[in-house]
């Protein structure tokens, strides 16, 4: 896909109505929202569909493009109300939609074909294989995973052939994005279902989290992204406010144009930030976990001279101001380490020299501020002074103004204006074929060369409906006049047979859905006395535990030979499973890897993402099983993944016993859990130091894993066939 014409999109998060309007405000090109459900922040205030229908008219006024996030896996006895908000969605006419499960994007395709797809990064899209996949799959646009380097992704960028889109700015997971267990596991809460408990942030004690990431800020190197032809640049935040995605977009906005900078970095980290890190982006290497403070720094405004107390027993802070400074501003106490110690707002503050109490104290100025006696006990000389809130950036990003009439509705109507002497009839073309008639007795026009002016002033007054006028085409031989009064009527009774259609096509949708996801019989239970198939799933080279396996299923890395696999329970059938992750320079290796298991006879194959299984597929390969990892959580994504190829699946660890059950009862093969070391992170970055009891962090190769000391217990559906014991994350 050639990009070398489009503009750079500056993408913004909307956790709400009001956010999406300052994002706007401020310079972005587009936004991405969510609904109440199917979203990945399911803890945001999100929006309501009549104020997405409000969004999406500002959007158009102004030449901007909203997507919608629809990034969460879906259980099977969710997929009717998936159908029906993917029909709100498309009758809402939204740019695209932002997608993790493959039976989403199934069903997307095949009853909406409107709706652009954009993969999320839930999809672990972090080499060109996988991009192709997903190219394959109907996608149009792909988040790239946040652990790539710059070579990495203008080498996927110039070659994948469709759209690129890249974070730039906000919070980072420890874990890579969709591989991320912990708070499923240890909080009953999926970060793939949008519940994440932010699990990453935990303390070992209290100044050590060694999970907690710092947040990414690529600042200027966001233009190397657009010179290389990334479409979109993505800013993360849809649980902040709106002052902060105002200023962040505001940030990039100057950067990428290369105007006057008005918002400074110092500026953003007033309003929320953590310690600030590119990651990957120029090359490993960097320190990227914060130990010391998981939440927001603000940005240094000084340091502490000393702490004093007046004759009335007032405790006085003294420092000299590098930032400008006022009453009622917030402030954050950082010890030398990082720790934070206190935090408080500015009630008195005044100059150190003359003691006059002030409002404001610019930039250069030795001042004192007010401290209670709590506070003043844990500040020392020496420790940075930081400002945490700032009454004039709130002032720089006022709340945007709204008002509904400005905008006129989103759905054009192209239509024909019949006038007869014995009536008018308004025919539409767009939105859907549809009539309006008015009977009468019309006569010849004193002007006939201003009927059509007339007619399209009075039916082109539509505000508080869903609709805007577009072309007109008259059709009055007569030369006739219309009053405007019958033109009126005309108008509103076009509407009303639109607003109809569109009721029309929403219950049938709904009854589509019921029709495709009532319901479904139960599959029987197996016999009691057939023999159910038992699965081991091992590192190369690893013992393998006693038990009466039938099949192992061997974990290889690229570089492995396969004569170590096949030394593995030499009487025992033998699947060779492919990484969880494979990094862009590491994947031609990984290819020649699996030609050399393929010669040496190993004709049985389990992948954990759509690159490997892409590759496969390519190479011959028809015996394949889908590791838990592509995540298919429902009946649609098994059918997804079977039309690619697949056999065999893998239960995620994550599902609800009753999704457990649905799947079981499914016409697939499906492999359930019974033991595993489940990983809680998967994550390219080594923790800042060791987690607390129970949790362990180990390397695999380029991974770093955390588990639990034991490996865990699941329950098995009744009806089960395969049972699988997977200790490959040990």
């Amino acid at each position: 896909m050639d990009t070398s014409n489009e503009k750079t999109e500056l993408l913004a998060p909307a956790g709400d109505f009001q956010t999406a309007l300052a994002a706007f405000d401020a310079g972005a090109d587009a936004v991405y929202c969510g609904l109440a459900n199917y979203s990945a922040r399911a803890y945001a205030k999100n929006l309501a569909p009549e104020e997405l229908d409000a969004l999406m008219r500002v959007a158009r006024a102004k030449g901007r493009k909203v997507y919608v996030t629809f990034n969460t896996l879906v259980e099977d006895a969710e997929m009717q109300g998936a159908f029906n908000t993917l029909a709100l969605l498309d009758e809402a006419q939204v740019d695209g939609i932002i997608v993790q499960d493959l039976g989403i994007a199934k069903i997307a395709r095949e009853h909406f074909p409107r709706l652009a797809l954009h993969a999320s990064t839930q999809l672990v899209a972090h080499n060109l294989e996988g991009v192709l996949a997903l190219k394959e799959l109907g996608f149009v646009r792909a988040v790239l995973a946040r652990e790539l380097s710059m070579e990495d992704i203008d080498s996927i960028t110039k070659r994948c052939g469709i759209e690129i889109e890249c974070f730039i700015h906000g919070a980072l997971c420890y874990s890579l994005s969709g591989l991320c267990l912990f708070s499923a596991m240890e909080n009953e809460r999926s970060g793939n279902r949008g519940k994440c408990a932010y699990s990453c942030r935990m303390a070992a004690d209290r100044a050590c989290h060694p999970f907690s990431m710092r947040d990414l800020r690529l600042g200027e190197s966001a233009r190397r992204l657009a010179a290389c032809g990334v479409r979109s640049l993505k800013i993360e935040g849809r649980m902040k406010s709106a002052l902060y995605v105002a200023s962040a977009v505001k940030y990039y906005r100057e950067i990428l144009d290369g105007a006057k900078r008005t918002v400074s970095e110092a500026d953003l980290e007033t309003i929320f930030s953590r310690r600030t890190t590119k990651l990957y982006f120029d090359g490993p290497g960097e320190d990227v976990v914060d130990l010391a403070s998981p939440g927001h720094v603000g940005t240094s405004a000084g340091t502490v001279k000393k702490v004093t107390r007046d004759r009335e027993g007032a405790h006085w802070l003294r420092m000299h101001a590098t930032r400008a400074m006022e009453r009622h501003d917030g402030l954050q106490i950082v010890a030398p380490g990082g720790e934070r110690k206190c935090g408080f707002g500015i009630s008195r503050m005044r100059l150190a020299i003359s003691r006059a109490n002030v409002f404001e104290a610019p930039a250069g100025s030795d001042v004192e501020i007010f401290v209670s006696q709590e506070d003043a006990a844990e500040i020392s000389p020496g420790d940075t002074v930081c400002q945490a809130m700032s009454n004039e950036m709130k002032r720089r990003f006022p709340p945007p103004a709204y008002r509904p009439a400005d905008y006129q509705g989103i759905k054009t109507i192209d239509a024909t204006l019949a006038i007869r002497r014995d009536g008018i009839r308004l025919s539409a073309t767009a939105p859907c074929e549809c009539s309006a008639g008015v009977s009468g007795v019309f006569e010849s026009a004193k002007n006939p060369s201003a009927t059509r002016e007339a007619a399209l002033a009075a039916l082109s007054r539509l505000g508080g409906t869903a609709y805007r006028m577009g072309a007109l085409a008259l059709d009055d031989p007569e030369g006739l006049f219309v009053p405007a009064g019958k033109l009126n009527e005309l108008r509103r009774l076009l509407v009303a047979a639109l607003d109809a259609q569109a009721a029309k096509r929403r219950e049938d949708a709904e009854a589509l859905a019921t029709r495709l996801f009532g319901d479904a019989p139960a599959a029987p239970l197996p016999d009691a006395a057939a023999r159910r198939a038992r699965i081991l799933k091992v590192r190369a080279g690893r013992e393998i535990p006693a038990g009466d396996w039938d099949e192992l299923v061997i974990a290889i890395s690229p570089g492995d030979e396969p004569e170590a696999a096949a030394a593995m329970a030499p009487a025992c059938a033998k699947r060779i499973a492919t990484p969880v992750f494979t990094a862009e320079k590491d994947f031609s290796r990984l290819r020649t890897t699996v030609k050399r298991f393929l010669r040496a006879g190993f004709e049985k194959w389990e992948v954990a993402d759509l690159a490997a299984l892409r590759m496969l597929k390519a190479l011959g390969v028809s015996d394949i099983t889908a590791d838990w990892t592509l995540y298919a959580a429902n009946r649609q994504a098994l059918a997804a993944l079977a039309s690619l190829g697949v056999r065999r699946f893998v239960a995620s660890p994550e599902a609800s016993a009753a999704n457990l059950e649905a799947l079981a009862a499914a016409p697939f093969a499906v492999e359930f859990l019974e033991t595993q070391a489940t990983p809680l992170f998967i994550s390219l970055n080594k923790p800042g130091a060791e987690p607390p009891p129970p949790y362990k962090c180990h390397r695999q190769g380029p991974l770093w894993i955390t588990t639990r000391d034991t490996p865990r217990s699941f329950a098995v559906p009744a009806n089960a066939r395969f049972y699988r014991t997977d200790f490959t994350y040990e």
